[in-house]
């Protein structure tokens, strides 16, 4: 006897929301699906683990306030998340509800509820923090000791100068780096929902990306993935793990010589960047361009300014004994302002 689910309509719903909404009527990318995907399973196995409900026995009602902070207890004290990941967890299944409600399998007193949660406060005593750049080159040198030292060089050298996602990164394709003359090139980036963004890059990585190219795309096949690893003898996209594990090599080789040094995550190289940009004097709304946020307020949280900041505003770094790369091309029109708005393509 084939057993039926109590509330097929909340199934249906959930498809399409993971399968058709988030992907074509939102245009969220595969990570954000993901995660969603990811934050839906980890609450029906919540409510499995409280309330013996499964796939099949769920039902609408069963994305309540009172289910959904209890959900929240449970990530943090079963499952020792973080609050920065409990409250990612309720981004999403808030998200989640709130297409219930447009379809009507919530109520919009009900949502109200579940939108009026409160996010986690996050208690840990965490500094803003970021790399200076001879930290960043000690990072970039250090892998010149690893067994794919071409490859972990470039990868670096292109998170830290292009301040873009971890996923932005590894989801480039060989086409997606272009000669733009005098021996520089331009990067073109689909971020968050898919929006294209050009940045600029310097003539070392133009030089990086050749060197790489004749021992890992000899074809240089224009839509072969940039970074990759095999997997069951095929090809297949770098994951975030990998870099994690490069990162972590580095650090462990570092801290002999620098045990100050901070906890080395893809992140940071972001967060790096973008202050740096802002100390050599690039107008906050070109860094924001840059790291392709589509909120300026977003980038505000990188332009926190410390006393360091404040003397150093008296003077711009130079290209020569202040940015990683000699002919980094931010570092060298910082105080252009219209050549920096050229290169970003607002102009």
């Amino acid at each position: 006897m084939r057993i039926k689910a109590k509330d097929p309509a909340l199934i249906a719903l959930t498809g399409e929301f993971l399968k058709v909404y988030l992907p074509s009527v939102r245009s969220r990318d595969g990570d954000t699906i993901d995660s969603y995907r990811h934050s839906i399973n980890l609450y029906l196995r919540f409510l499995q683990y409280t309330y013996g409900t499964t796939i099949m026995t769920v039902r609408s009602c069963d994305f309540s306030q009172e289910n959904i902070v209890a959900f929240m207890s449970w990530l943090r004290n079963s499952r020792g998340n973080v609050a920065t990941t409990v409250n990612h967890r309720l981004s999403d299944i808030r998200g989640f509800c709130r297409y219930l409600m447009k379809k009507g399998a919530v109520s919009p007193s009900d949502f109200e509820e579940i939108r009026e949660i409160s996010d986690v406060i996050d208690d840990r005593d965490e500094d803003f923090t970021w790399l200076s750049t001879e930290d960043v080159k000690a990072v970039i040198e250090e892998v010149k000791r690893n067994r794919e030292s071409i490859r972990d060089r470039f990868l670096l050298s292109i998170l830290y100068e292009s301040g873009a996602r971890i996923n932005e990164v590894l989801s480039l394709k060989l086409k997606d780096l272009k000669p733009a003359g005098k021996g520089e090139a331009d990067i073109h980036f689909f971020g968050k929902g898919n929006k294209h963004r050009v940045t600029p890059m310097s003539k070392e990585i133009w030089k990086q990306y050749g060197k790489y190219c004749e021992g890992y795309h000899p074809d240089k096949e224009p839509e072969a993935l940039l970074f990759y690893t095999y997997r069951n003898g095929r090809k297949n996209k770098m994951s975030r793990d990998n870099v994690s594990r490069i990162l972590a090599d580095c650090e462990k080789a570092i801290r002999k010589k620098c045990p100050e040094l901070l906890h080395l995550h893809s992140h940071l190289f972001r967060r790096s960047r973008a202050m740096h940009l802002y100390q050599a004097g690039v107008p906050l709304p070109t860094v924001s361009e840059w790291l392709g946020h589509s909120n300026i307020e977003t980038t505000r949280f990188y332009a926190k300014v410390t006393a360091e900041m404040k003397r150093d505003a008296l003077h711009k770094l130079s290209e020569s004994d202040k940015s990683v790369f000699k002919d980094d091309v931010a570092f060298k029109y910082a105080g252009d302002e219209e050549m920096i708005k050229r290169l970003c393509g607002l102009k």
